[in-house]
């Protein structure tokens, strides 16, 4: 066999290869971590996060930095931010 026929049977060889896996990639599901999904209120998930933030003492250091914020700009409306734990939103005012 020439040099010729086996450099192009390798070439096609790999070029087979190349194309299979790129195909079983694009095929492949896609990374679940990167998909936000959402909780049934009434799961058992559900209620265990409903119950998390129900209590002012969860958020009282988020409360004291929001005051403290308010206590440097007299003019300043009131404040809102989000609880890093629960995602409840706090908001402190006058």
């Amino acid at each position: 066999m020439s040099d010729f026929k086996r450099g192009r049977r390798r070439l096609l060889r790999s070029a087979a290869a190349w194309v299979s896996g790129m195909a079983a990639v694009a095929v492949a599901r896609s990374a679940g971590a990167w998909q936000v999904e959402g909780i049934d209120p009434k799961s058992r998930l559900g209620l265990a996060l409903a119950k998390r933030c129900g209590d002012p003492p969860d958020h009282a250091t988020l409360i004291a930095q929001l005051q403290a914020e308010l206590a440097k700009d007299p003019s300043a409306a009131p404040l809102t931010a989000t609880c890093p734990i629960c995602g409840c939103p706090v908001t402190v005012g006058r």
